[in-house]
């Protein structure tokens, strides 16, 4: 099974840390939502809580938050900002649904509330 990183952004600094999951991890957070808090225990990061702002398939498909499922689907969405096409087009694009599942390959998050120790800290200790 291919492993799974969870890209954990700090607003405070700006910078963002790679986390690996553990599968174990991996599956207890299978079904929560984007949008949930979760504790950073799940990272290594005791004290530290964390909000699901999205993620990727293993295949690179993107979760979407208005798409309340596990599986993949296609949404026909009209063209975005940054590509060209004729106004009224519209174009069918697969996305993956909101709730996390096995077959996540990088989750992102958002530190909501700081835990005891700097997380360069506990990267330096993971490195050593």
């Amino acid at each position: 099974m291919a492993k799974s990183l969870a890209v954990i952004a700090d607003k405070k600094t700006g910078k963002s840390y790679k986390r690996e999951i553990s599968t174990d991890n991996l599956n207890s957070l299978t079904g929560r939502k984007i949008g949930e808090e979760i504790d950073g225990i799940f990272f290594e990061l005791p004290g530290y809580r964390m909000k699901i702002t999205g993620g990727t398939t293993i295949d690179g498909f993107p979760m979407r938050q208005d798409l309340n499922q596990q599986g993949k689907r296609k949404l026909l969405i009209p063209y975005g900002s940054g590509e060209r096409g004729k106004k009224g087009i519209r174009r069918r694009v697969t996305f993956r649904g909101a709730i996390v599942g096995p077959d996540i390959a990088q989750l992102n998050l958002v530190i909501v509330q700081y835990g005891p120790s700097a997380i360069e800290e506990s990267a330096v200790k993971e490195n050593a």
